[in-house]
């Protein structure tokens, strides 16, 4: 989980241009000045990476960084467990 999420906090603060220390798990997208386009880029990218393509129906209004993480990785490990 705390790979995933250093990635994903990575990948964000570069599309951002901001200090990747700015992003913590209750870090909220407000915060940041993350929108809609910055949460979808992050999500393609962490799809790329691990090869899996996350659900787009299932996706809500996250609040935080960490709630929208959580629920990636829940679906990675999941979907990992699948094969």
């Amino acid at each position: 989980m705390q790979e995933f999420f250093e990635r994903a906090r990575r990948i964000l603060a570069e599309q951002l241009d901001i200090d990747v220390d700015l992003i913590k798990m209750d870090t909220t997208f407000d915060e940041i000045e993350a929108d809609s386009i910055d949460i979808v880029e992050m999500i393609m990218a962490l799809e790329d990476i691990y090869d899996v393509e996350f659900p787009e129906e299932e996706q809500k209004d996250y609040e935080t960084i960490g709630s929208l993480i959580n629920d990636l990785y829940e679906f990675l490990k999941q979907s990992k467990n699948a094969e």
